[in-house]
């Protein structure tokens, strides 16, 4: 009997110190995991950036100078200020800025350019009213690391490539989708849109019982204004609906309206809702389709399945 309990204790003490050893395995593999993401991360702090201190980001890339001015109210694009930046984009460069480390330091070689010459970007970074430069210039050859100097300082540090990538975007790539016209399918009560040849077609919103006679249930049903009765395909009712609540993809805030076709229209529509009208007009230009929404001087790209989507006939909507 005695035997038995002291091999049941040998078994749990050895359960144990396998427990044991495994927790150890566990935290010694946990702290290896940390100490290689803190390597490529780099532990050399170039810049410790708060949203409460920053004022501003300077791009200077692909031969452009973007100023990104931040505030409580987000940002803003000094050059153009009616330009709608993509906020996701500001801030993932916000938060780059916020850990910002090197991987090594270096005492520069005499003869070596390290790319700063012609270097691919430079961040200014103004923040509780200093500012600070970082200069990226070529990538190593053996790791891709980037050299990068700070405030033309004589000491050169390298970073991982990817602490770069969130600033190299252009005006273009700066831009951030969303609806101008400020839309929603469900929101709409009316639809008239004219077409170039002068067809005007008006679809109304109504409230009707549905299809169970035996129902009191009401579902929402579009008619033609000019022939309530008739029937209408519903993709191509949803087809309309979805393109004048479309998102567009690109914006030129001094544009001259006629070099992108609006001195000839392809079509017009005013979209009714509880809030009141927004007069669209969509053209076609040399590079593609175009928006401009009344009260507003920009010019939009979209794409051109919602252009296609407005050019049907009331006869077209109507089922056979």
């Amino acid at each position: 009997m005695k035997a038995k309990q002291r091999t049941l204790v040998v078994l749990i003490l050895l359960i144990l110190l396998a427990g044991g050893m495994f927790a150890l395995l566990t935290m010694q593999n946990a702290k290896a995991e940390q100490a290689a993401s803190a390597a490529a991360d780099g532990t050399i702090p170039l810049a410790a950036v708060s949203g409460n201190d920053l004022t501003q980001i300077v791009l200077h890339y692909q031969g452009e100078t973007n100023t990104l001015d931040y505030t409580t109210d987000g940002w803003t694009l000094a050059e153009d200020p009616a330009y709608h930046l993509d906020p996701s984009a500001c801030n993932t460069m916000l938060t780059a800025l916020s850990s910002l480390n090197a991987k090594r330091e270096l005492t520069p070689q005499e003869g070596e350019d390290y790319g700063f010459a012609e270097p691919t970007l430079t961040v200014e970074v103004t923040a509780a009213g200093e500012t600070n430069t970082y200069t990226f210039g070529a990538s190593n050859t053996m790791t891709g690391d980037l050299y990068v100097r700070r405030n033309d300082s004589d000491t050169i540090y390298t970073v991982a490539s990817a602490k770069a990538a969130c600033f190299e975007l252009t005006k273009v790539e700066l831009f951030g989708a969303f609806n101008p016209a400020g839309l929603t399918t469900s929101d709409i009560e009316v639809v008239s849109y004219t077409l170039s040849d002068g067809e005007i077609v008006t679809l109304k919103a109504n409230s009707e019982p549905a299809a169970d006679s035996d129902s009191t249930e009401y579902q929402t049903v579009w008619r033609l204004a000019g022939d309530p009765t008739a029937d209408l395909d519903e993709t191509k009712v949803d087809a309309i609906l979805s393109a004048l609540s479309t998102y567009v993809s690109a914006q030129v805030t001094d544009a001259d309206p006629a070099d992108y076709g609006f001195d000839a229209p392809l079509v017009t529509a005013v979209v009714t809702t509880a809030d009141g009208t927004v007069n669209l007009t969509y053209a076609m230009g040399a590079d593609g389709c175009y928006l401009m929404v009344e009260g507003d001087g920009s010019v939009y790209t979209v794409d051109g399945s919602a252009v296609s989507a407005l050019l049907v006939t009331a006869d077209d909507l109507k089922t056979e």
